[in-house]
């Protein structure tokens, strides 16, 4: 008799484990799950998940999607998993189904192949972890800028802080913590990674190493992230960007208006059929002005602010995405910048041209 295993967990895990599946057929053992006994594998040829699963003696490599797709089509509590040569066999009340096997020996990758020739290691804790969330907003997506497809840790933001730097090419996001993490080279982390580090930790510490050419994060639950990075891939200089439209004096920053969110909204709306999107800003004599022209329509907006006078064009569309996330502002000669209360997360957006 089999030992029967929780449907619903099994479910749970794999979801967490799916992203890292090779959506491609073309190389089959890697649009595979593969389990040891222990845990549950993906991996797509960059990075790979693997969580720890309960299915009793079961090991061999089973077609990921075909798997999720049976046990939701289940109903039973629990199901049981009977494996034979070239197939498993699935069982759920009366019902069976049987899904062909790969070996575990044929799948290409595993945790303990990683090289042990540690160069760095760093915590995220959930502070940081929210602080990376955030900087994920823009990260950038032209695979002509490898660099920019990522989030940057810089150890070195002071002797006592690290920072977090993504950019997307017109804005920037930065993000400092205090940290007593050993310093190593900076270091560009890839979104996805980025992402499913967020996800996996569910609020929890993470640890993660790094190793020649890989990153590789160990999670509280026994959860593990691997992927691979581009070799020898230079870090933009974000402190020196920052510098050029901040410079070294402290920017005084205003709490966001209250009508501010708004204006944005009906700015979006008068451009929602417009594929370049622009709204005029003007600050003037202690007043506000956002002021939007479309084929569709206009809007205008006043409302107060104290900041010095400056006029210039921007993109409502980014100043949307960041403002849930950001509690003050300053409209300032060649950006616009949004903090949070306390400015260990700010983010700058370029003027549009004119």
């Amino acid at each position: 008799m089999s030992e029967q295993i929780n449907r619903v967990e099994l479910l749970k895990r794999l979801v967490m484990a799916k992203p890292a599946v090779f959506t491609q057929t073309y190389i089959p053992i890697l649009s595979h799950f593969m389990f040891d006994g222990d845990s549950v594998t993906a991996y797509n040829d960059i990075t790979a998940i693997t969580i720890p699963c309960d299915v009793g003696d079961f090991q061999g490599c089973l077609p990921a999607e075909l798997l999720i797709k049976t046990l939701n089509s289940m109903t039973t509590e629990s199901v049981s998993m009977l494996r034979h040569d070239g197939y498993v066999l699935i069982t759920s009340g009366k019902s069976k189904i049987k899904i062909p096997v790969l070996q575990s020996a044929d799948f290409p990758f595993s945790f303990g192949k990683v090289s042990t020739k540690i160069t760095g290691a760093f915590q995220l804790n959930k502070e940081r972890l929210k602080g990376l969330q955030k900087c994920l907003i823009n990260v950038g997506t032209d695979s002509a800028h490898p660099a920019a497809m990522g989030v940057t840790l810089d150890p070195f933001y002071s002797d006592t802080e690290a920072a977090l730097y993504s950019t997307d090419n017109v804005t920037i996001s930065r993000f400092v913590y205090e940290t007593d993490d050993d310093q190593h080279d900076p270091l560009i982390m890839p979104s996805f990674f980025c992402n499913q580090l967020v996800v996996l930790a569910n609020g929890s510490d993470v640890s993660v190493e790094i190793h020649a050419g890989a990153l590789l994060a160990v999670f509280a639950d026994g959860a593990m992230l691997f992927t691979k990075t581009i070799p020898d891939l230079e870090p933009m200089n974000f402190a020196n960007v920052i510098k050029k439209y901040l410079g070294t004096k402290v920017v005084n920053t205003y709490d966001i208006p209250k009508e501010f969110n708004q204006s944005v909204e009906r700015a979006l709306l008068v451009q929602s059929s417009e594929g370049f999107k622009s709204t005029s800003v003007t600050v003037e004599d202690n007043k506000l002005f956002l002021e939007t022209i479309s084929k569709s329509g206009e809007a205008r907006d006043e409302m107060s602010y104290s900041g010095e006078d400056v006029k210039f064009k921007i993109d409502p569309s980014r100043v949307k995405r960041i403002l849930p996330i950001t509690s003050r502002i300053s409209l300032l000669p060649d950006v616009l910048l949004l903090t949070d209360d306390n400015q260990d997360f700010i983010h700058l957006i370029a003027h549009c041209s004119s």
